[in-house]
């Protein structure tokens, strides 16, 4: 017969383990950069696109029909690289919707029409008038009460 060898084991002391919750929010690309990348992006894009319009003009064909300018149009350069850009823009507007919420991120978008406005005044010289000066402005005032009224919400 043999012996029974017998073993005694001692509990390990218990060490407390600490997790932490990681917020998914951290792990990912802010929304703020998003909505701001896409407002900055579809406004030069715009911009471009009226920039390569401009030169294609001068270059169309006199013969041939809508269509036919239209392609013109489509394969200038400034225009492609225009839409190029507008498409980033949106898929940059896409991520920040899919974020927050749209009735909050939209009109956010009203900061285009400033960018564009000022874009056609200091890149191609048009007239802004007065009354389209005051009209941005109110929409401007409107944007950063969106920003308040966000403020609000989180408390």
């Amino acid at each position: 017969m043999r012996p029974e060898l017998a073993v005694e084991v001692e509990e390990a002391p218990s060490i407390p383990v600490r997790l932490e919750k990681v917020r998914p929010s951290a792990l990912v690309f802010p929304w703020e950069v998003a909505a701001l990348g896409a407002i900055i992006l579809a406004s030069c894009g715009h911009l471009l696109i009226k920039a390569g319009l401009r030169s294609a003009v001068l270059t169309t064909p006199a013969a041939g029909g809508i269509f036919a300018r239209l392609v013109h149009y489509l394969l200038h350069p400034a225009v492609a690289a225009g839409l190029g850009i507008y498409g980033l823009g949106t898929i940059l507007w896409v991520y920040a919707v899919s974020r927050r919420s749209i009735s909050f991120l939209y009109p956010l978008t009203a900061l285009n029409y400033a960018i564009v406005t000022m874009g056609g005044k200091f890149l191609f010289g048009e007239s802004i008038t007065r009354g389209r000066w005051l009209g941005i402005a109110v929409v401007m005032l409107g944007v950063a009460l969106m920003q308040l009224s966000m403020q609000e919400e989180k408390r």
